[in-house]
């Protein structure tokens, strides 16, 4: 009985030496978070819906910007005149529906870029987590209580976190790319004169060249806005579902993956029985 006690106590202790190493190892993981392919890819996957979002939320602020100068168009009643009107002032309802998506766009273009920076530090937290349940199952002998949520949670944010990304990298494009193209077709058939800038009169020009040149820009002006009149809820309408793209993306995708996830991490922190 002796013999076999002490081999108990041998095996315990040999395991304890096992899980102290199996910590310190976990422990390195952690510091190595910004070579990790796992991490690498998220944070990849992160950026590119940042970096589309960014060109969305630039193409909503310049559109805005036209729409804003065009409505301070004044037509006059001849050449010389004491009176004048802003007929595309009607367009002022679009105007600020396109700056209010603009600026939920610019949300989602921060969020997803704080998601991008922040995926490695979380790996790096989440392989800590386990170095440490690891080194009280070493010195305590068992896994219950803290150990045991630092173990399952610890693993969530190392392994079930960035999986729901790179997931997400692999399966999102093919989920949306149609909605994307078709409502993206549809901004640029509508607002594909966003780029009209004011004209830059010259030194030597005359009067007549410059009411020219103003007339050309009230002209460019007037086409933009006409199909943006005519089609303005056709227009916010893909603008939003543009949108929605970029939550499903970022948001819901992962959300969804990284809750399978969370439901088994959740289920493992449990005590048995």
């Amino acid at each position: 009985m002796g013999s076999s006690y002490g081999t108990g106590r041998g095996g315990a202790g040999l395991r304890r030496w096992a899980l102290a190493l199996l910590a310190v190892l976990a422990l390195a993981v952690a510091m190595l978070w910004r070579e990790n392919p796992a991490t690498q890819g998220a944070e990849g996957y992160a950026g590119e819906v940042a970096a589309a979002s960014a060109a969305v939320y630039v193409t909503l602020r310049t559109l805005n910007a036209v729409l804003s100068s065009a409505q301070e168009v004044e037509v006059g009643a001849g050449l010389i005149v004491e009176g004048s009107a802003q007929p595309l002032k009607v367009l002022e309802p679009v105007d600020d529906t396109v700056e209010r998506i603009a600026g939920v766009v610019f949300g989602v273009m921060v969020l997803t870029g704080v998601l991008a920076v922040a995926m490695g530090p979380v790996w790096a937290v989440g392989w800590s987590m386990v170095a440490a349940a690891l080194a009280i199952h070493a010195i305590t002998g068992g896994v219950a209580g803290v150990g045991r949520r630092l173990l399952s949670y610890g693993g969530f944010l190392a392994l079930a976190l960035p999986a729901a990304f790179v997931l997400s990298a692999l399966v999102a494009d093919r989920l949306t790319q149609d909605v994307w193209d078709r409502h993206s077709a549809v901004v640029s058939e509508i607002a594909g004169g966003v780029e009209i800038e004011a004209p830059v009169a010259e030194d030597d020009e005359g009067y007549w060249e410059a009411m020219r040149r103003q007339f050309d820009r009230i002209a460019d002006y007037t086409a933009l806005a006409g199909r943006i009149y005519e089609r303005g809820d056709e227009l916010i309408g893909s603008f939003i579902a543009i949108l929605a793209v970029f939550v499903f993306k970022i948001f819901v995708l992962p959300a969804l993956l990284a809750g399978a996830f969370l439901v088994v991490a959740r289920g493992l922190a449990r005590p048995a029985g």
